[in-house]
C-alpha cells in the first residue's frame, strides 16, 4: 500500500503537509499520550524499574522465540564454541571513539550493543520480535515474520529505485542480516557493512565464513568498524546508502548526521533507503497509548520517542534530497526512498 499521505505532489502544499505530519506524531501536552509518555520516561530514570522492565522484556522475547521454533539454548551454546576473541581482534578499530548516545542499555542489555551477549542473540531476536509483525492484533506468531518484513522491505525498495547499484553501504548493520540481504537482491554488487559494534561484526564475518563454507558466492561483502556518521569512505563512491531498522535507535542527531554522511558518500542520483518503524501507522500509535505495551517497548528502545516525534522526511529534503517516497512494508513499517540531486 502507498503512503499517500506521506508523499508531496505539490511543492506548494509543504508548509501545511509537514504541519499535518508533524501534529499527528508529537504528543500535545495534555493529551493522553503525551501524559503516559511523560510518566514512562520519569519510572526509567528510576534504575530498579528498568532493570525490572528490561528483564520483563528480555524474558518475552526468549519465550517467544521458543513458541516459533528458535529456541535459544542450542544455537548460543553452538555459537559460544567459537573462538570470539580472534574474531574481535580481526575486526575493532581501536582508534574508534564512541559516541556517548550508543554507551547506553538497549535491547534490555546494560551494555548495549557492546557485548557478547547481544551479538550472539541479535538474530533470534529478530525472529522473536518480528513473529507477530503482520497480525493487526499481535497474537498470531509467525517464524517467518522477520524475513517476510525484510523481503517486503527489498522488493518496495526496488520498485522505487531510480538506479541499478553496483557500490552499496548498509549503515547500522549489526551482524549482517541486512547486508547479505542487500547482497541477494544486488548479485555483483559491492555491498559494505558499517557498524558500531565489533561484537557483532565478529558474527558477521564469522557468517561469511560460514556461508562460504557453505559454498555461497559472497566475496563481495565485507564489514568495517566505523560509526555510520563519519565513515571514511571516499566521496562520490556510493550508488546506494540503506539503514534497516536503525533509526529508531538513534537520538535525531545522529540521524541528522548520518543524512549528512549519505548525502555525502552518494553519487549524483544515488539512493539513500530506509526501512523503519512507521510512527504515522495507527497501530504503532495504538502501541504508544498502552501503557503496558509502551513500557515494555520503551525498556529496549530508549530513543524511541525521539525517532517517532522526528519527520525524518523533511530532513531528508532539506539536506539536497528529492522528496522521498515512501511505502509500507508491513502494517507496521515502512520503506523511505530519496535520490540525491
Amino acid at each position: 500500500m502507498r503512503l499517500h499521505y506521506l508523499q508531496r505532489s505539490d511543492p506548494s502544499q509543504a508548509l501545511e503537509s509537514d504541519s499535518v505530519m508533524e501534529a499527528a506524531t508529537i504528543p500535545g501536552s495534555l493529551s493522553p499520550m503525551s501524559i503516559a509518555t511523560g510518566a514512562v520516561n520519569a519510572l526509567f530514570r528510576f534504575k530498579p524499574f528498568f532493570n525490572f522492565a528490561a528483564s520483563q522484556a528480555k524474558s518475552m522475547i526468549v519465550k517467544r522465540g521458543t513458541e516459533i521454533g528458535y529456541p535459544w539454548a542450542p544455537e548460543l551454546a553452538r555459537l559460544q564454541l567459537h573462538d570470539w576473541p580472534s574474531e574481535l581482534e580481526a575486526v575493532q578499530n581501536q582508534a574508534l571513539t564512541y559516541p556517548d548516545y550508543y554507551l547506553k542499555p538497549f535491547h534490555a542489555y546494560e551494555t548495549g550493543n557492546l557485548s557478547w551477549d547481544a551479538a550472539l542473540e541479535v538474530e533470534l531476536a529478530a525472529k522473536s520480535v518480528h513473529a507477530n509483525v503482520f497480525d493487526p492484533e499481535r497474537k498470531k506468531l509467525d517464524p517467518n515474520g522477520d524475513v517476510r518484513l525484510r523481503d517486503g522491505y527489498h522488493e518496495k525498495l526496488l520498485s522505487m529505485l531510480k538506479i541499478r547499484p553496483t557500490n552499496i553501504l548498509d549503515i547500522g548493520c549489526a551482524t549482517g542480516l541486512s547486508t547479505f540481504g542487500l547482497y541477494e537482491i544486488f548479485p555483483g554488487a559491492q555491498v559494505v557493512g558499517v557498524d558500531l559494534s565489533p561484537y557483532f561484526l565478529s558474527v558477521a564475518n564469522f557468517w561469511v565464513k560460514e556461508k562460504q563454507s557453505e559454498e555461497e558466492r559472497i566475496g563481495a561483502v565485507e564489514f568495517l568498524h566505523a560509526a555510520g556518521e563519519d565513515t571514511g569512505l571516499p566521496s562520490g563512491s556510493l550508488d546506494l546508502v540503506s539503514l534497516s531498522l536503525v533509526c529508531h535507535e538513534l537520538p535525531r542527531s545522529a540521524t541528522k548526521q548520518i543524512i549528512e554522511e549519505a548525502h555525502r558518500l552518494l553519487k549524483q542520483g544515488g539512493a539513500l533507503a530506509i526501512m523503519e518503524m512507521n510512527p504515522y501507522s495507527p497501530l504503532l500509535q495504538k502501541m504508544v497509548n498502552n501503557i503496558f505495551a509502551f513500557t515494555a517497548f520503551k525498556s529496549t528502545e530508549p530513543y524511541f520517542d525521539d525517532y517517532r516525534t522526528f519527520c525524518i522526511e523533511k530532513a531528508i529534503e532539506e539536506r539536497g534530497f528529492q522528496y522521498p517516497s515512501q511505502l509500507e512494508c508491513s502494517p507496521r513499517h515502512r520503506t523511505i526512498v530519496a535520490h540525491k540531486k
